[in-house]
Parts: structure tokens; sequence; C-alpha cells
């Protein structure tokens, strides 16, 4: 089994990121499956970032602040997880 990152990006809301990771908890066979772990990794990197994102209105310097993490490592994560800062975000 296979899990990855929905494809209309991170969750809205932490109630939305708590159902996707039941609902790919309950599938399949229990056992090492390192790609599943690595889309939960990644959905709960994309979910902070977007969160922090919101937080300070799209500005990804802040948000980097925020996120304890540099800008240039911030924009490498959202280019990763296919994330961008949008004026929908304020």
């Amino acid at each position: 089994m296979s899990a990855s990152i929905p494809d209309d990006g991170p969750p809205d809301s932490f109630e939305e990121f708590a159902r996707f990771i039941r609902d790919v908890g309950s599938k399949g066979p229990r056992g090492d499956h390192p790609e599943t772990l690595r889309a939960w990794l990644d959905l709960a990197e994309a979910y902070r970032i977007t969160q922090a994102l919101r937080e300070c209105k799209g500005n990804r310097s802040a948000a980097a602040r925020v996120l304890g993490i540099g800008r240039r490592t911030l924009y490498a994560k959202m280019d990763k997880l296919g994330i961008t800062a949008t004026w929908r975000m304020v």
C-alpha cells in the first residue's frame, strides 16, 4: 500500500489531517511501510508550512522565522511539496 499527499494539496485543518492519517492507517496490512511513513511526514510538513504561511499572511520570510528555518530552506520545502503562497492565504 502506498499513501500520498491528496491531489488537492495539504489539508486545511487539523481535522482533515487527522482524518487522512486514520484513513491511511486503517488500510492494508500492518508492517514496515517506509513509503507510507514518508507520505505522512510530507503531509505533516506541508500542513505546518501552510499554517505558518496563513499565520504570516503569505509572507514567506516571516513564515520561515515562525518555523525556525531559513528562507531558502522554506522555498526548497515548498517546491518539493508543491506549496505556493498566494493571496488566498491571507
